[in-house]
């Protein structure tokens, strides 16, 4: 996910790095009754996953589910300024609380909020993408009932596009009217047994869509409009998710080998250059967001998220890797960082999945 903030670019440019307010600690999260569950016997947990900011406020999806997955009650978004943390949830469930079930990615575009809901694995049901209009209350304003289970998504100015969680293809959604415009579109996958479509973005104008799986994958370059294929390049094995750079390049995490690509990108070609390999204690790569010349990642599985400054004139580096928390011995419950939101240079929020928390990361450089 990638924030883009040219009023405080020029800020920095005059007088040295912005700094939003400082954040709270950590965010309390809502759970039981407040969650709507479907059966008050059995409520969920929050369980965050994609983050975004319109404004002043940051917006966290709820996926609603229990600890062992199961679907409990409607997808929300939790609303917060971060410098006081105070939440206000808007539900995304529609009639009934079952039109929106595990919201996940959240992308936001022309003070709007794009949401996809990977729906209830046991029934079929819930399978959505929702748009949202954040003022006051908020309300959800448009809503697609997807044929598929949704993941990443990426927004233009007539479509909103969105990936097929468990196989390789895009839809897209005509932005005025909501229905479906183009799709699904096959894309360029590694040829295995299966594939994910995790991720998605606009860069220049253009739309990228990465397919893989743990063999490979490939991130392809598509029309914007028509979906039509112009070029692909290597995203790495377990591809989960990529960013758009402050310097115009994109930035992809790869689970499967633990790295940090980078892709140039020119009319003709995509330059695919692995950037940088984390260490063996970083386990599971999650998440990305980008910001100036940094990035920021996540680690579900070793509870970390990382500072990477792409401007170095020896190359891209690790500025600091740094614990959003440790498992909890009763429980054995673990943070399972998501996804990373940065505030500015030197602060970002975290959503924690597996302990349904939000906690702020600082950074002294």
């Amino acid at each position: 996910m990638h924030r883009s903030i040219p009023v405080l670019l020029l800020l920095a440019a005059c007088g040295g790095p912005y700094r939003a307010p400082p954040a709270v600690p950590s965010v309390p999260l809502p759970s039981g009754d407040a969650l709507r569950p479907w059966d008050p016997a059995h409520p969920g947990l929050a369980r965050l996953l994609g983050i975004a900011q319109v404004g002043d406020r940051a917006y966290a999806a709820l996926g609603n589910y229990d600890a062992s997955f199961t679907a409990r009650g409607p997808g929300m978004l939790a609303s917060f300024v971060p410098s006081n943390g105070t939440i206000s949830l808007i539900n995304l469930g529609g009639t009934a609380d079952k039109e929106c079930i595990s919201a996940g990615w959240v992308r936001p575009d022309g003070g709007l909020l794009y949401v996809t809901c990977s729906g209830d694995f046991n029934t079929g049901g819930g399978n959505a993408v929702v748009e949202v209009n954040p003022a006051g209350q908020g309300t959800v304003t448009k809503r697609f009932e997807a044929p598929v289970s949704p993941a990443g998504l990426a927004i233009t100015s007539n479509r909103v596009w969105f990936g097929s969680a468990l196989s390789g293809a895009v839809y897209a959604l005509d932005r005025n009217t909501f229905a479906l415009a183009v799709g699904p579109i096959a894309l360029t996958c590694p040829a295995t047994s299966y594939q994910t479509t995790n991720d998605l973005a606009v860069v220049n104008g253009e739309l990228y869509a990465i397919c893989s799986n743990d063999v490979g994958g490939v991130l392809n370059r598509l029309d914007a409009t028509s979906g039509a294929l112009k070029g692909t390049a290597d995203s790495g094995p377990i591809a989960a998710a990529m960013t758009p750079t402050g310097d115009g390049r994109i930035a992809i995490v790869s689970a499967g080998d633990n790295r940090l690509r980078l892709v140039t990108i020119s009319q003709n070609q995509l330059v695919v250059q692995p950037a940088y390999t984390f260490s063996s204690q970083t386990a599971t790569l999650q998440g990305i967001s980008a910001l100036n010349q940094f990035v920021y990642t996540t680690a579900s599985d070793s509870n970390t998220v990382q500072k990477i400054d792409l401007s170095g004139s020896g190359g891209t580096r690790l500025v600091d890797e740094k614990s959003v928390g440790s498992c909890d011995q009763a429980t054995g419950i673990c943070p399972g960082p998501w996804n990373i939101l940065p505030l500015d240079d030197f602060q970002a929020l975290v959503t924690n999945q597996r302990s349904s928390t939000i906690v702020a990361v600082k950074w002294d450089h």
